[in-house]
Formats: structure tokens, C-alpha cells, sequence
């Protein structure tokens, strides 16, 4: 053992005789003080900002509405104590009925300065336009003092809790707290667009980019630099010659060369991780202690290409050759790695069935980046028979939008969907109106059809047994009137804008609203109840004799998130982001189990049958789960879903290749399938590209396991209030962390086989 001791430390010793080793810790040490700095501060909320509003639009044409109402409400108040250019831009130009939809982003700021402008007005609150609100006890205690005998900081709070409750659906709660950015004593302006409790995600979200590229990137590369002169040097001559002649096998001696780089390395890497552990701990108070398993990460990712440095060394015996390989090895992994990508963004995924929609003329669909299908059996494809808003760019970025819907409208021969702008969260800040309602009638093709806008947040689109149309949005339950007769629904006492030509009717409920997005709903059309999960809340409602709907039962989930939900008559289905689904009772919502079918892999869709007698639950990696309530079992009967939808007795899945199957849900027989003609892009993937990706190596791909160690995420997620609402419906890519953990490890052994059996057959 002694011998072998004796390379390790030689190995060490050769590297830090190499200047490129002190030059890979100073710039090592220059990027943890160019961080040292950075920080945050937390501080009490005072003013509005571009984040603070929700669909600024549509909060001007609330405000619209109530000031052209007769009754004193708080949107008329404060628009006539508003400054001027706040008052041009929420009345317009009267005589063109200037209404816009989109907003420059000049007026979203004018905007909200507005409203910053009236958090410091002592005459805002008003008597009779407050009347009808129910105030917080802060506020109410605040209002007992006087507002001419509040501090500054206290009228703004005041003036804060009173707009945020008169608008709920536009500001949401009020935040106690903002958190800003800092660098050294400078302070960005503007705060984080996330609340404290997702600063921790946000921080490691960060902190996963950032050491991949520094780390997994930069780091690497010097590393291979270092490392490379270790094994052409212990065949020169001398150098050889003196290991030979101890009793040393040669395999093992360059393993033990091996080793020692690599032990040698993970002092480096050690050195950086914990060092930014350190400051991220003291500067940001969070201690990711996830963070330090990076360390072996990285050292494996580094393994894998000394392993081939290694192999080039003991062939060439030259290190300027060691590290030309080593590069062309780094570009042909990236090579089959991009090629992958980018056939799967370009001409896979686009074309991936996300919906499956029955209609009495044939089987629709709608596919990733938001086109309208239908199968024709003559041909055996999937025709473009409808194109939604158009979209650009790869399909993971244009379908962070959420397309909800369609659903199909037997009486009219209608498709009816609701159209989120693409680019939402980032959009909706910038001023542009929430989504669209469509629809499309059959006239031997599919016709679109626009409708006025739909309610504020209107986020869910339900069809109930009597084939009404139901619009779930922020304020409530919604009925879709084809004429447009329906009276003007009021909320809290005030009219609500429902667009123009007022297509939909509220119908309900009074209590619980309004639900912050991104909020799920769901309905049993054995009864036409509907459940809505918002937030932590769940609200089960029942509809009357008039059909308008009250709660009829409230209950609190102990934790909050985004959820997916679904309703039997039996079963209220709450699938959460961590792969967690409740099945609560269907009448009182306590909680009857917990499940995990696939793990920690968030739910794209749940879908109850007909008779309320089967439950599917589609995950985003696509495992398909169908719960049978009659014999309480669940099980999973696809691993490739990508849309699923029952019809009658039976259940249609399809798979990520567009290929789609009907199924007797009694018997479990496929009773028809769908099989498109693949084309040269389907079949070049299929045949050549994923194939050869399967079999290389895919160092790149460990960064997916410090995601996944950092945020408890094992799919590409957009984090809620950056560059999403947080909607689980949204597209996600879910990744297998440990796949490519097996197929490295495996090329490593392989590539170190094949170097010791070289240097035993060679002639020294």
C-alpha cells in the first residue's frame, strides 16, 4: 500500500508546481469576494410597485366601472381625489372610447405612481365608499385615532390595508414586509418579486446556476489544465523506470495517479463550495446544507473527464494531447447533448398532445405550442384545424402560458377555451389584460370566434350536466350567456366589468372571495358542486334552486401551494406540487388519505369520469395514475403520458410520440387507437439521435442533481411571481437526477478498464 501512497502524494506534488493550480485559486477567491457583498434587507411595505399590481388593465376598467356607477364606491373615490394623470389614464379618451388592452411602459408606471400618490392622501378614506367593506382590526384601530393625527408611516399603512381590501383581486393581501437586494451599502430600488417565505427557493435557484457555471463550467476546465501533465509525466523516462522497480502493478499505479488528481481537485473545489456556503449563510441567512453535497457532484463531474484525460495520457503520452481530447470529448457531449435539446424544443415537443377534446365530428386535440389538431384518418396525421395566439420561441418558453380548455359544447357545436397571453407573468406586468375567452364552432371546419373578455382572473373553464358553461375566476362562480342578456353582477356591492358586451353572469358565492391566483377548481357533474382550492383554503360549493352557488363547506389544508384539483361524488382530489394527493371526503373535505403515486414530481392534470367513478392524475414526467374509488386502488398505467380525458365509459391517453388510445375502462381493451405517420425530424430522433444520447456520457446533465438537491425539484419549474403565476398546468420538463448519475459511472469504469488493460499489454 505504501507505493501507492507515495504516486497520490507525488501527484499532489506535481500540482502545485504548476502555476495554472494558484492562478485557479485566485480567481476562485476573486469570485467569492466579488459576492462577499451582496445581501438583503428586509423593510416594512410603504409604496407600490411594478410587481404590486395584478393585470393592470383590468383594474382600470374596474375603476371605469365604478366611477360610472351612481353609488358611492371606493374605485369612484379615489379616482376623483387622484392626481390628473392618474385620472387621464383611468377615464381615456372618452369620446373614442379608449379602452386598451395593453399598456406602454410608460403608463404602467404613471400608473402606479398613482397610486403611490394616494397612499399619502389623509382624505382617502371615505365614509359612504368604504361602507360596505369590512375592515381589518388594524385598520379599523388606525381609523379610531384620526387620520389627522396619524404619523406618516402610519397613514401610509392605512391607506395601504384600505386599497388592497377594496381591490383585492388586483393587489392581493397586503405584505407586512418587502425584501430588497443589496450590494455593500447600495440598495437596488426595487424589491424582490417574492415573499419571505420564498426567499430560501429563490436563493438556492440562484445558487444552483451559479456554481454550475463557475463550478461545473469554469472550474473544470482549469481543473483538466491542472491535472493533465500527471500521467504523461509518470511515463517519461526515469520517471518509470524508478516506479517499475518497486513491486507495483501497472493498473494500479495508474489508478493511484488517477486518485491523486482527483483527491487533489476536490481540495479545490471543497475550498470554493464552502467558502460560498459561508457567505450565503452570513449574508443571506440561509444555510443550505445541500449545498455541500454539491461538493461530490462536482468531483464525480470532474472524474469523468480526467477519466478521459487519463486514457489520452497513457496513450500520447503528452499532456497537450491529454487536454485536446479531454476539449473534444467536453464538445461532443455538448454536440449530441444541444442536438437533442434542440430537435426536442423545434420538432418533438411542439407537436406533443397536451389536450384530448372528444367532439361529435372527430377526436381534437391541442398540442404543446398551442395549436388546434384533428385526426384524419385518411392520411393518418394530425391536421392544423385551429391556430391560438401565436407564439415564438421554443416551446418550453412559449407554452409557459396556460391554455384552459377546450371544452367541447355539444348543443352549439363549439370548442370554448380561454386564451392566456403568452409570456404571462412577465407580460401582466407590463400592462397586458388577462387571458381571452374563445370559441370555435364546427361549420365542416372549426370557425374561432372572439367574446368579450371574461371575468377578472378567470382561470378555469367547467362544463356542468346540464351543459352549461362555467368561468371560475377571482370573483366567483360564472355562467357564459351566448346573447349577452344577463344583468350586471355586482361584488361586494359593486358592479363588476365583465367586457363589453357582458357574456357572462355571476352566480355566486358571496363567502370566500376573492380567490388569489393561481387558485384550482373543479366540478362533479353528478351534482354540479364545485370545489375551489385557493391558497390554503378549500371551499366546496353547492348550487340552489336558481342555480347560483353558496359554500357550502369551508375547510384549511395545512400547507399552501399551488394544487391541481378534482371532485367525485365520493372524493375531493387535491394533487399538490410535491407529488403529495389527498383524497378528502367528498361531502365534509376532511382528509381520508395521502398518497405519493410517483414521488416528488408535480400534477399537470386530474380528470374524474362521467359517474365520478375512476380518477386519472397526470404527472409531469408522464406517469398516468387511475384510481378506481368503487375498489379504492390506484395504479399506474402509463409512464409516457402527455394528455389524458374520459369519454363515457371509456379513457383516452396519449403519449408523448402523438400517438393516442382509447381504452374500456371495464374490460381495459384498447378499443381504438390513433398512430400517426412519423415524419423524417420524428424519425431521425427516434432512430438516431436519442439512441446515441442514451449511450454517451452526459456530464452536463449532474447540474439537474444540484437542482434537484438545492430545491427539492426534479422538474424545470418556473418559480411563482418570476416568470409564472405558479399554475401547475404550466409546461414542465421533469428530469430523472439519477439516470445520468448510472450512465457516468458506468463510463468512467469503462474508460479506467480499458486504461489498465492498455498499460498491462504495454511495452515498457
Amino acid at each position: 500500500m505504501r507505493p501507492y501512497l507515495t504516486v497520490i502524494y507525488d501527484s499532489f506534488h506535481e500540482a502545485f508546481a504548476s502555476r495554472v493550480l494558484y492562478i485557479l485559486l485566485l480567481v476562485l477567491s476573486v469570485v467569492l469576494l466579488a459576492i462577499a457583498p451582496f445581501g438583503y434587507e428586509e423593510k416594512r411595505a410603504a409604496e407600490f410597485h411594478r410587481m404590486s399590481v395584478r393585470d393592470i388593465p383590468a383594474f382600470l376598467a374596474d375603476l371605469r366601472e365604478q366611477e360610472a356607477g351612481d353609488k358611492p364606491s371606493p374605485g369612484k373615490h379615489l379616482v376623483a381625489i387622484a392626481n390628473p394623470a392618474f385620472q387621464t389614464l383611468v377615464r381615456g379618451d372618452q369620446e373614442k372610447g379608449d379602452a386598451p388592452n395593453r399598456l406602454s411602459g410608460s403608463q404602467v408606471d404613471q400608473f402606479v405612481a398613482g397610486l403611490n400618490d394616494l397612499l399619502s392622501q389623509p382624505k382617502l378614506y371615505d365614509q359612504a365608499a368604504w361602507q360596505k367593506l369590512p375592515l381589518s382590526l388594524r385598520a379599523q384601530d388606525l381609523l379610531a385615532q384620526g387620520t389627522d393625527k396619524l404619523s406618516a408611516d402610519e397613514l401610509l399603512e392605512l391607506n395601504r390595508l384600505l386599497l388592497h381590501r377594496a381591490f383585492p383581486t388586483h393587489l392581493g393581501a397586503a405584505p407586512s414586509e418587502e425584501l430588497y437586494l443589496k450590494y455593500a451599502v447600495f440598495q437596488f430600488p426595487d424589491p424582490l418579486p417574492i415573499s419571505k417565505d420564498l426567499f430560501a427557493m429563490a436563493v438556492n435557484l440562484t445558487l444552483a446556476g451559479f456554481i454550475d457555471i463557475i463550478v461545473g463550467m469554469l472550474a473544470i476546465f482549469i481543473a483538466i489544465l491542472v491535472t493533465a501533465p500527471i500521467i504523461p509525466r509518470t511515463f517519461e523516462p526515469g520517471a518509470i523506470d524508478l516506479l517499475l522497480s518497486k513491486p507495483v502493478s501497472r493498473s494500479l499505479l495508474v489508478l493511484a495517479k488517477y486518485l491523486g488528481g482527483c483527491v487533489f481537485i476536490l481540495l479545490t473545489v471543497i475550498y470554493f463550495i464552502v467558502g460560498l456556503w459561508l457567505i450565503v449563510g452570513f449574508r443571506f441567512d440561509v444555510w443550505s446544507q445541500p449545498l455541500l453535497l454539491c461538493i461530490p457532484i462536482f468531483m464525480f463531474q470532474f472524474a469523468i473527464y480526467y477519466a478521459v484525460s487519463t486514457f489520452a495520457g497513457v496513450v500520447w503520452r503528452n499532456s497537450i494531447v491529454s487536454i485536446v481530447v479531454t476539449v473534444l470529448f467536453f464538445l461532443a457531449c455538448f454536440t449530441v447533448g444541444t442536438t437533442k435539446v434542440f430537435m426536442e424544443e423545434t420538432a418533438i415537443n411542439p407537436t406533443r398532445l397536451v389536450r384530448l377534446v372528444p367532439t361529435d365530428e372527430a377526436l381534437v386535440g391541442v398540442t404543446q405550442n398551442g395549436h388546434f389538431v384533428q385526426w384524419n384518418e385518411g392520411l393518418r396525421v394530425w391536421d392544423d384545424v385551429l391556430l391560438t395566439e401565436k407564439r415564438r420561441g421554443p416551446a418550453s418558453l412559449v407554452m409557459q402560458s396556460v391554455l384552459v380548455g377546450p371544452i367541447y359544447h355539444a348543443p352549439s357545436q363549439s370548442l370554448m377555451y380561454l386564451e392566456q397571453p403568452a409570456g404571462r407573468g412577465r407580460m401582466r406586468r407590463l400592462g397586458v389584460s388577462g387571458g381571452q375567452f374563445k370559441t370555435a364552432q364546427w361549420t365542416g371546419n372549426w370557425v374561432p370566434n372572439d367574446v368579450p373578455n371574461p371575468p377578472t382572473g378567470a382561470s378555469w373553464i367547467l362544463q356542468d350536466s346540464d351543459n352549461n358553461i362555467l368561468v371560475v375566476g377571482s370573483t366567483g362562480v360564472h355562467l357564459y350567456q351566448d346573447q349577452g342578456k344577463a344583468q350586471k353582477p355586482k361584488f361586494l356591492g359593486f358592479d363588476i366589468p365583465f367586457g363589453g358586451k357582458n357574456a357572462f353572469s355571476r352566480l355566486g358565492p358571496e363567502e370566500g372571495v376573492p380567490y388569489l391566483m393561481p387558485f384550482a377548481a373543479a366540478i362533479d357533474r353528478t351534482s354540479n358542486r364545485i370545489l375551489v382550492a385557493d391558497q390554503s383554503q378549500l371551499y366546496l360549493l353547492h348550487p340552489n334552486e336558481d342555480h347560483h352557488y353558496t359554500v357550502q363547506k369551508q375547510t384549511t389544508r395545512e400547507e399552501q401551494g399551488a394544487v391541481i384539483a378534482g371532485l367525485t361524488p365520493k372524493y375531493a382530489v387535491i394533487a399538490k406540487e410535491d407529488g403529495y394527493v389527498e383524497l378528502r371526503d367528498g361531502q365534509t373535505l376532511e382528509l381520508q388519505e395521502t398518497l405519493r403515486p410517483v414521488g416528488n414530481v408535480a400534477p399537470a392534470a386530474v380528470e374524474t369520469s362521467p359517474d365520478g367513478q375512476q380518477i386519472a392524475i397526470l404527472f409531469h414526467s408522464g406517469d398516468l395514475w387511475l384510481y378506481d374509488v368503487a375498489a379504492g386502488e390506484g395504479k399506474g398505467i402509463d409512464s409516457d403520458a402527455s394528455a389524458v380525458a374520459f369519454d363515457q365509459d371509456q379513457i383516452l391517453i396519449a403519449d408523448a410520440s402523438t400517438h393516442v388510445r382509447i381504452e374500456n375502462l371495464a374490460t381495459q381493451e384498447v378499443t381504438q387507437s390513433y398512430t400517426p405517420v412519423s415524419d423524417a425530424w420524428r424519425l431521425t430522433y427516434d432512430w438516431i439521435v436519442e439512441p446515441i444520447y442514451f449511450v454517451f456520457p452526459k456530464p452536463g446533465e449532474l447540474n439537474k442533481l444540484v437542482k434537484y438537491l438545492l430545491t427539492d425539484q426534479s422538474s424545470k419549474a418556473s418559480l411563482a411571481g418570476l416568470d409564472s403565476l405558479g399554475d401547475l398546468r404550466e409546461i414542465q420538463s421533469s428530469n430523472d437526477v439519477l439516470q445520468p448519475v448510472i450512465h457516468n459511472a458506468i463510463f468512467i469504469a469503462v474508460m479506467l478498464a480499458i486504461t489498465c488493460f492498455y498499460v498491462s499489454r504495454l511495452d515498457l
